[in-house]
């Protein structure tokens, strides 16, 4: 955790302090290898089986050659599976990659909103020929390979001109994270490890990996290190709570019903509340890191401040975040459950039972234990940034120097 030999105040090297805290955050970095290793998923993942796999039924791969649009109630003088839907649905002839023909018809789900033409590249299910039926097809969904990889390396490009360097490292960071939840997080769910354990010790080892990776080693990272394992703690433990006390069972939701359904032995309450500690880790990293650094550049501008001065334009600065990170964080939850927000609202019923349906509810605890998670890892990150900035003595030395 030490420093460089630099002019500036957070690079004045204070050895003594960086041994005790590699000290402890390697203990720490311990305590998550052991905890990864007690709570590592045992035995496969059961897959189910998908609902367009089995005996005669296959996913290929056509590009669009005409589409025809009518009027979903018409049957253009032929019978129509579209029969009876109002909006204009379409009747496309594509090409498979081996170079038959198929054809099937779209509905205004998919027509109406993304005006299917041709040369567009889709992905259909292939129903095999039977004694009384011919081979049939039916769109399944557009292939988005290389719109994917597309808008990835425009991602990436921007990182780099605009973060250089330390923007490439946040996206190894992220790139690191993702493997961490798809290695050990998901897998140690769904194979009956305990969620909200699982959550904590994943969430510290991303956390780990990210802040130092992104902001390198050093005194003023471990404290905003610090702050986040605080924000992590709590926010696992109020979701318990939370979940518990709102009976929040996991399953309000069609996802959630068909996981509980692939995967009973799963604790879905606990997963709930093990989602919050994880949705919470982006805007987490941003409000620690940031509160730490306002108190290394005001003790640098104020070399003779007291620590309660310090602390008390911190918090401002602090404050100032906390309530844009709120709206991040709410618009963020809000965003991603717009579908289903947008679904339930057209239900008869008033403002009050819509708020307290399970699928509205669920986001709106995850939303506060998460927004009071941020709150409360402002002033602690505050304390610890005090707590291990340069002291006066130490600015006058620097000074002096």
């Amino acid at each position: 955790m030490g420093h460089s030999h630099g002019t500036a105040l957070h690079d004045t090297p204070r050895p003594r302090l960086a041994r005790i805290l590699t000290i402890v955050v390697l203990a720490i970095a311990a305590a998550v290898a052991v905890g990864m290793f007690a709570l590592w998923p045992q035995g496969e993942v059961e897959q189910q089986a998908g609902p367009y796999e089995g005996e005669g039924v296959s996913i290929v791969n056509a590009s669009v050659s005409v589409v025809t649009e009518f009027d979903c109630q018409q049957n253009m003088g032929e019978p129509s599976s579209m029969s009876g839907i109002e909006g204009p649905c379409a009747k496309v002839i594509s090409r498979l990659d081996d170079g038959t023909r198929a054809t099937f018809e779209v509905d205004p789900s998919t027509y109406a909103s993304t005006e299917m033409t041709a040369g567009d590249k889709v992905r259909l299910v292939r129903l095999e020929a039977s004694e009384t039926e011919p081979v049939n097809y039916a769109f399944y969904e557009y292939q988005r390979t290389t719109q994917m990889i597309v808008i990835g390396v425009v991602l990436v490009v921007i990182v780099a001109l605009v973060g250089k360097w330390r923007g490439i490292r946040a996206l190894v960071g992220v790139a690191i994270a993702i493997g961490v939840l798809a290695v050990y997080v998901f897998p140690a769910m769904l194979t009956g490890r305990p969620p909200n354990l699982v959550a904590i010790v994943g969430a510290t080892a991303i956390m780990l990996v990210v802040l130092y990776l992104a902001h390198g080693v050093s005194i003023r990272t471990t404290a905003a290190l610090f702050g986040a394992l605080f924000g992590i703690i709590f926010t696992a433990l109020a979701g318990v709570v939370t979940t518990d006390w709102a009976h929040l069972t996991g399953t309000g939701s069609e996802e959630g019903w068909m996981l509980f359904s692939s995967a009973p032995d799963v604790n879905m309450s606990a997963v709930v509340s093990a989602t919050i500690v994880i949705a919470g880790l982006g805007v987490l990293n941003d409000i620690t890191i940031t509160q730490v650094s306002a108190v290394w550049e005001m003790r640098e501008l104020s070399p003779h401040a007291s620590r309660r001065q310090i602390f008390t334009a911190a918090m401002r600065i602090g404050r100032d975040h906390v309530a844009s990170s709120i709206y991040t964080l709410v618009f963020a939850y809000a965003g991603s459950a717009m579908m289903m927000l947008l679904l339930v609202y057209t239900y008869p019923q008033n403002l009050l039972d819509l708020l307290t349906t399970e699928r509205v509810a669920q986001e709106i605890v995850r939303t506060l234990v998460g927004t009071a998670g941020l709150i409360l890892a402002m002033p602690v990150t505050t304390l610890f940034a005090i707590a291990l900035a340069p002291r006066e003595q130490q600015v006058a030395r620097h000074a002096l120097a």
